[in-house]
């Protein structure tokens, strides 16, 4: 099923009561208000490929906008899900992953990281209007040890009250880790995704990151 031609940036309005946030997002921020969007420039500062003594340290106190926050990667093969025989006319429903957003908030030598995504829920034409339910996980990955920092799968349950779509949107509760620096995102790897039954992320050989390209919503 071929659904792309009828998706549109869903608008989320969810009131977090964070404050202290001094950069700007585009589409996002109506997931997490003043945070980072999959669409916008990774860091407050540009990379020259050198890394002054100043950025090594952390000085506190700071404040959301002097860290770096991760970028939040979709997992290869995990942006939707489908239920339903191989032929478009036998698909039943289908999640997909349409936009995510992600804040870093400091809290002492920790900082809390939330996760936000939103997508939307399609019926197919083996389907029928209803509530369809999937998984969707989160994943972490400290790049010093290239290990699992953090790892959950959140249930999402969508009912289409009687239409052919609807919206989702998860926002993670505060992931609490160490603050290592204040670009974080040299330090961690975000990675999200329909758990299709496999983990690759764990062991996805780290990408060269760029700063996205700013949307012109």
């Amino acid at each position: 099923m071929n659904a792309s031609g009828q998706y549109r940036t869903l608008g989320i309005v969810l009131a977090l009561g964070l404050a202290g946030l001094g950069s700007a997002c585009n589409t996002m921020q109506t997931l997490i208000p003043g945070a980072y969007s999959s669409r916008t420039q990774a860091g407050v500062e540009s990379h020259s490929g050198t890394t002054k003594e100043s950025d090594k340290l952390v000085v506190l106190p700071l404040s959301a906008a002097d860290l770096d926050c991760p970028i939040v990667e979709v997992e290869d093969g995990a942006a939707a899900v489908r239920v339903g025989g191989p032929a478009n006319a036998e698909v039943r429903y289908q999640f997909d992953i349409g936009d995510t957003a992600r804040e870093c908030q400091p809290q002492g030598s920790n900082f809390s990281l939330k996760v936000g995504i939103s997508g939307r829920l399609l019926i197919g034409p083996a389907g029928s209007p209803g509530t369809y339910s999937t998984v969707l996980k989160v994943l972490v990955r400290s790049e010093a040890d290239q290990k699992t920092a953090f790892e959950k799968s959140y249930k999402l349950e969508v009912n289409t009250q009687g239409a052919v779509q609807a919206p989702f949107q998860l926002v993670t509760d505060p992931i609490l880790l160490p603050l290592t620096s204040k670009r974080l995102n040299d330090d961690y790897s975000i990675f999200i995704g329909f758990d299709n039954g496999h983990n690759a992320a764990s062991e996805r050989p780290r990408s060269h990151r760029k700063p996205a390209q700013t949307s012109s919503n």
